[in-house]
């Protein structure tokens, strides 16, 4: 918000979450009943969160598992997550819109073991810092200038790694996507790299740079195989998915046990 906005009516959650009406990318509806609806059902329909806790968790749940969750957008996994069973759920958000959409949303859904962080997911591994029991790395990878660069660090960082992304695969509708072949660590990649044209736009729910770099599949699991977390499941593969093929994945390191 640019301006100082003063509210008058009568206190309400309604009132906060429209604070940035017609800009929320999932169906509130699905936290509290009035509010508004019509976006992605991220707080109880999605399944990406219940299938993290499937198979990376202990009997589908997360019970004394500190995770990191990267780029929560509006903190509708956040809250699943923490319905989950979480000990802790740390969410880094780089949208500065979309970290105060996830204070919000912490507000209304009454999060008590969920703490929201401003700033850059790559930023906060290289920082000195804890390992986490779980990563959720779901819709960002994708979004990232270097991809490669955010599973080394994550892996650094965790024996368990949750990944929602697009990768490339060749195809029509992916056009406009320019190779950059990487020698990374002995490893001959290719990455496909595209410039985001709607930063400039009210709903526009990207990342932090002007250009991202989607990766091939089997470059993605060779690279998480590079760093350990070597014992992999895909979970579900839609080549044809809306905006771009779509893979959701597990990843674990050989050994790893549940937190005590």
């Amino acid at each position: 918000m640019s301006q100082r906005v003063f509210v008058t009516t009568t206190p309400s959650h309604r009132n906060a979450t429209d604070l940035f009406a017609d800009r929320w990318a999932c169906d509130l509806s699905e936290l509290a009943p009035g509010l508004p609806g019509g976006g992605l059902p991220g707080f109880h329909l999605d399944p990406r969160p219940r299938q993290a806790a499937e198979h990376l968790g202990v009997n589908g749940r997360l019970e004394g598992y500190d995770v990191l969750e990267l780029g929560p957008l509006e903190g509708a996994h956040t809250c699943q997550l923490e319905r989950l069973g979480a000990k802790s759920v740390t969410a880094v958000e780089s949208n500065s819109e979309a970290f105060v959409k996830s204070l919000i949303v912490k507000n209304i859904a009454g999060l008590t073991r969920s703490t929201f962080l401003l700033g850059d997911v790559s930023r906060h591994l290289e920082a000195p810092g804890p390992r986490y029991d779980m990563i959720f790395c779901c819709g960002i990878l994708y979004h990232m200038l270097d991809p490669v660069e955010l599973i080394r660090l994550a892996a650094a960082r965790t024996d368990r790694l949750f990944i929602w992304t697009h990768y490339y695969r060749a195809q029509p509708r992916l056009r406009g996507y320019t190779p950059r072949p990487v020698d990374h660590e002995g490893m001959r990649l290719t990455l496909h790299e595209v410039t985001y044209y709607d930063r400039k736009i009210a709903t526009f729910w990207g990342g932090n740079r002007s250009k991202t770099r989607w990766m091939e599949l089997p470059d993605l699991m060779r690279v998480l195989a590079h760093y350990g977390l070597s014992e992999t499941t895909v979970i579900a593969d839609d080549p044809d998915f809306a905006n771009g093929p779509s893979v959701t994945l597990v990843a674990r390191r050989p050994g790893a046990v549940p937190p005590t």
